[in-house]
């Protein structure tokens, strides 16, 4: 397998000039209000992983993109894969502009999915929430340990792959079960596993044989070497197009035939182009929604935020809040009988 070091290209005119515009209206009025401030960032996964890391990374460097430069905490909340603390954004945060989370690329669709239970539990509509941008697509893909029998694809469709998840709706559990049902892929999922470095340390130690949804950006962060060494094998890249570092990885779209099962898997991909999402309660003033949409577009192309991430691997390849909202927007009108189809599968029994 032929890993390139090609980076997705940056859109960074564009977005630096989109982000001027955004703040040139309001910057006074944003500069008096954040001005000494705290703003508090909720991330809904665990400290160490890769959406902890994005995270981390756009706290060190955004506040100096928002008028007033705010101090920036954050406040890792890892329950029910970013449920918990987008019910907390909906419902009990300060809509004030003073609060906004780095959320799972999931659960903008949990309403409607009821991935991690019943979807009662999403107290919200995602299509109010303030979407102010993601900082990378996802690209979900099944790796293998180097000593498991596991050499292609096809391997999994033969015999039982043991393979590790940190909970029933983490993509590592999610598109196991949808390739298992749409595919007639032989995955086992042993979850339980509370974060990424249990998860690693699992594989190495034998206790699963790879992972069946892990995101390539969270991969290359936390065991590029690794990877580099041929101590991962990427088998197949679960997504609507090809990462551009493994042009060699075939798509699982590449697996199946059948017209409607393709179009479920479709949409069990589609919300993948927003793979690291950062989110605002409804109600915030539009003023300061624009505001920090603005500072995420600016800090997306600030050079010290971009050679850090090169450092530690994380691609940025973005999109805007207003392309996050429309692409929630369109999702929430995909037929029922198809959320219905894919629901029953990536839910849990």
């Amino acid at each position: 397998m032929r890993v390139s070091r090609k980076r997705p290209i940056r859109r960074a005119n564009i977005i630096a000039a989109a982000a001027f515009a955004l703040l040139a209206p309001t910057g006074l009025c944003a500069q008096e209000f954040y001005a000494g401030k705290q703003v508090t960032m909720l991330v809904g996964s665990g400290a160490g992983g890769g959406y902890d890391a994005y995270a981390r990374l756009f706290a060190r460097h955004i506040p100096k993109h928002i008028p007033g430069h705010p101090t920036i905490v954050v406040q890792n909340m890892p329950a029910a894969g970013s449920l918990v603390a987008m019910n907390q954004l909906a419902n009990a945060s300060p809509r004030d502009g003073l609060t906004f989370g780095a959320v799972q690329t999931h659960i903008g669709l949990e309403p409607i999915m009821g991935v991690t239970g019943p979807a009662e539990n999403a107290r919200y509509d995602a299509r109010q929430m303030n979407w102010l941008f993601s900082a990378a697509k996802e690209y979900p893909v099944v790796v293998a340990w180097h000593t498991s029998p596991f050499k292609t694809f096809r391997d999994v469709f033969e015999r039982e792959m043991l393979v590790g998840a940190s909970g029933v709706a983490t993509s590592d559990s999610v598109y196991a079960r949808v390739m298992n049902e749409l595919m007639g892929t032989r995955f086992k999922v042993i979850d339980g596993y509370k974060d990424n470095p249990q998860l690693v340390l699992a594989t190495e130690n034998g206790e699963v044989q790879g992972r069946a949804g892990w995101f390539v950006s969270s991969l290359m962060s936390s065991q590029g070497q690794q990877l580099r060494d041929g101590k991962y094998r990427v088998l197949v890249q679960v997504a609507l197009e090809k990462h551009p570092s493994l042009p060699d990885v075939p798509l699982a779209t590449d697996f199946i035939k059948d017209a409607e099962r393709l179009e479920q898997l479709k949409f069990s991909m589609s919300w993948l182009p927003m793979g690291r999402p950062f989110v605002a309660p409804p109600g915030v003033p539009a003023d300061r929604v624009k505001t920090l949409r603005a500072a995420f577009l600016a800090a997306s192309t600030d050079p010290a935020l971009v050679t850090e991430a090169d450092k530690m691997r994380l691609e940025i390849s973005s999109m805007t809040g207003e392309e996050v909202q429309s692409l929630i927007t369109e999702l929430y009108k995909t037929p029922k009988p198809i959320i219905q189809r894919v629901r029953s599968i990536m839910v849990a029994n």
